[in-house]
């Protein structure tokens, strides 16, 4: 668990406060407010399990033609045996990338146990981003019956220093780049957003314990936002982003994902609100 978490209502990014040394070391078991804390030393996946790995946000389930991807989802790019999470895009004859999507619901009768992240709570990852210049595009998100889409992260191996924060759930949107020291290729990265009614929070940091907060929308999801977690390596088709440069697999790593229910403690005040200093 990770301590005793803080419900928030807030509309920006908490007010710093102390945060306790070793808060991510504290998992002796699932607490309350844990819907769902994955290191992924096993891949529970497929029916009656954890994951899924198929995505109605995929509009063949296993391919979105249309949608600047190259991706055809498949098991074979999912694997555990290094002891943690790998999703590997490997180069076919047909032109698309066989790779892999991690989803807890709306999976095309694929799997998942049905966790959600709902407002006020908060999805967080331990991601090690792919090498540069791989046509590759990460990304861990939320979607459910079609809409409800909350990017906690993009990343596109052509821009290796610059993360993606988008809110797609309420018109007009939302949106942030941010580059800092601790993105690149091929570095490990904690990643995650605060789904607040009011406003979102994200959070970006090398230590757990540490995060700091880039963004705040001044958005939110609403008071009624449920959606699934998506955890997902993509490849550019080349309309936005580079497309792979060559046929060599390229790989993105994660050893934890979370889903907790209401805020970590000693998060961080937000750096922007809203495209202005916070």
């Amino acid at each position: 668990m990770f301590l005793h978490v803080l419900a928030s209502a807030a509309l920006l990014c908490p007010l710093a406060v102390a945060t306790p040394a070793g808060a991510a070391d504290h998992a002796a078991g699932r607490s309350s407010t844990t819907a769902l804390d994955d290191t992924f030393r096993r891949l529970d996946l497929g029916p009656g399990k954890t994951w899924a790995w198929q995505s109605a946000a995929y509009a063949q389930c296993t391919s979105n033609p249309g949608h600047y991807k190259l991706d055809h989802l498949t098991t074979t790019a999912l694997g555990t045996a290094s002891g943690h999470l790998t999703i590997t895009a490997s180069p076919r004859s047909d032109g698309l990338w066989d790779t892999g999507l991690l989803t807890t619901g709306d999976s095309c009768d694929s799997g998942g146990a049905g966790a959600q992240v709902r407002t006020g709570g908060m999805l967080l990852a331990h991601v090690r981003l792919p090498q540069a210049n791989t046509g590759t595009w990460p990304g861990l998100w939320t979607w459910r019956d079609g809409h409800n889409e909350m990017d906690v992260f993009e990343w596109h191996a052509d821009y290796p220093h610059t993360i993606e924060f988008a809110n797609h759930v309420l018109p007009p949107g939302s949106g942030h780049l941010y580059s800092g020291p601790e993105i690149g290729a091929g570095r490990w990265l904690w990643v995650g957003a605060l789904f607040g009614a009011g406003s979102v929070s994200w959070y970006v940091g090398t230590d757990l314990n540490h995060l700091v907060c880039p963004y705040a929308d001044r958005l939110g999801v609403g008071p009624d936002f449920a959606a699934y977690p998506i955890l997902n390596l993509a490849v550019d088709d080349g309309n936005f982003h580079a497309p792979p440069q060559d046929g060599r697999p390229a790989t993105m790593e994660a050893d934890r994902l979370v889903v907790l229910t209401s805020a970590l403690p000693g998060l961080p005040a937000p750096a922007v609100v809203d495209g202005r200093e916070g």
